[in-house]
């Protein structure tokens, strides 16, 4: 059609010459009269231009602002964060009521947009602005590119040799769960993800905190058994709640007050440099202490300072996935199936390409307020609080039964009450209860 305006992205120039102007050229010589290399730009004989482009990340944005943009072709948008994707989508648009604009994307599993590009266009998870019918996925595997079998048939064999099962699986088989890049490649929902079922009334339980109001906030409730075991059994994640409001929330589940440590991160008790005669504010963590007066039976929350050394807490969090080499290969965190928000969130962490030990620190957007790293520093800090094993339940036991002679490592009974008979001392009586580990 004439007079349409294209536009071609991928993340670099580099990356664009290299794939889109360079093949172009070598496929059709005859094009080259038409483009303007300092443009970046082809116009065509009907009118219809398609521009290069590239958009390493924000600060290349705002150039792109303004421009309408009829065809909009991003290849490999999985390098992109949402946000860059959305204010370059802004401008796929038309003034032409006979234009309508349209928008194709490239991508692979992996990278910064993995999480973003699998809840649009894999899970089909659409917040109250997006519709359903703007997003379509077509698969594409390595089977349907026959050219490159052909020209190269042992690309297959070089993917199969891969060590990297993230890798193999997602370039392989286009596999959007086993992340390419993806820190923690433990992770196995049928490992991890367990059903709710009541918590023991013995088991240690602790708390989890990690303050945001633009950001959410996420604040998680755990318990330990007997083996070590750690289960995640409650979360609630809150964006642009006050303090007050969202603790008021987490006291309205009476087992709160059973959670010991409540840890929480340290910008829980920052607050702004202040004059040296002015009052200090009050800190997040000291709004946890207040007390409703006007509420009966209300209490406050003693935050501890959680070990927030990222490094050590990834290390941390990795070795609690970890099953491969652990007995009955079960890892020692499980996750309620009502909090798969958080398996989510640590399948979408990827290693921080300037720190390689680091998980990469992502942001929750707009679009996305369930996205971000949120919930992983939640858990991270709950798993640095080294979480204390329960002890067995004690049952009680009736004094002067087999049972409670051998449980207090007397193994003959009958020699042990004739001794006691003998030296005319009390025989127990039968139907007395007693706990006999205190």
């Amino acid at each position: 059609m004439p007079k349409r305006n294209a536009a071609i992205f991928r993340k670099t120039y580099p990356e664009l010459e290299a794939n889109h102007i360079r093949p172009m050229f070598q496929e059709h010589p005859g094009l080259r009269p038409f483009y303007n290399e300092s443009k970046k730009l082809l116009t065509l004989p009907n009118g219809s231009t398609i521009r290069f482009a590239y958009c390493e990340g924000e600060k290349d944005v705002a150039r792109e602002q303004g421009q309408e943009i009829h065809d909009l072709g991003i290849d490999e948008v999985g390098q992109w964060e949402e946000g860059v994707f959305r204010t370059i989508l802004g401008s796929n648009r038309s003034s032409n009521p006979n234009i309508k604009p349209r928008c194709a994307l490239s991508a692979n599993p992996g990278g910064l947009g993995h999480q973003w590009l699998k809840r649009l266009f894999i899970q089909r998870r659409f917040n109250e602005r997006e519709r359903a019918l703007d997003y379509a996925f077509i698969q594409s595997l390595i089977n349907d590119n026959p050219a490159l079998i052909d020209s190269d048939p042992d690309y297959v064999h070089r993917l199969n040799t891969e060590t990297n099962e993230a890798l193999r699986k997602a370039y392989l088989y286009g596999d959007w769960d086993a992340m390419a890049g993806q820190y923690f490649g433990e992770l196995r929902r049928e490992k991890h993800v367990v059903p709710d079922f009541p918590i023991p009334s013995h088991w240690n339980r602790f708390g989890a905190y990690d303050y945001g109001f633009n950001h959410p906030a996420s604040f998680g409730w755990f318990a330990v058994d007997e083996d070590g075991t750690v289960y995640l059994y409650r979360r609630l994640k809150r964006r642009q709640r006050r303090v007050d409001q969202f603790v008021r929330e987490i006291k309205e589940f009476p087992e709160t007050r059973l959670l010991a440590p409540v840890v929480a991160g340290l910008d829980c008790w920052q607050t702004k440099a202040v004059l040296r005669d002015e009052a200090r504010p009050p800190t997040i963590a000291e709004q946890w202490l207040w007390e409703d007066p006007e509420t009966p039976n209300d209490y406050g929350i003693t935050l501890k300072k959680a070990t927030t050394d990222r490094i050590q807490g990834a290390n941390q969090v990795r070795s609690y996935l970890a099953w491969q080499d652990r007995p009955g290969a079960q890892p020692r965190l499980k996750i309620f199936e009502s909090c798969a928000g958080v398996y989510d969130c640590l399948s979408s962490m990827i290693h921080d390409p300037d720190k390689p030990e680091d998980v990469l620190k992502v942001d929750a957007s707009d679009s996305n307020p369930d996205g971000g790293d949120d919930d992983y520093d939640m858990l991270r800090y709950g798993l640095m609080s080294r979480p204390l094993l329960s002890e067995p339940i004690r049952a009680k036991i009736p004094v002067g039964s087999p049972a409670y002679y051998k449980s207090k490592q007397i193994i003959d009974w009958e020699a042990e009450r004739e001794r006691m008979t003998s030296t005319g001392g009390d025989w127990p009586d039968q139907g007395q209860l007693i706990n006999p580990w205190e």
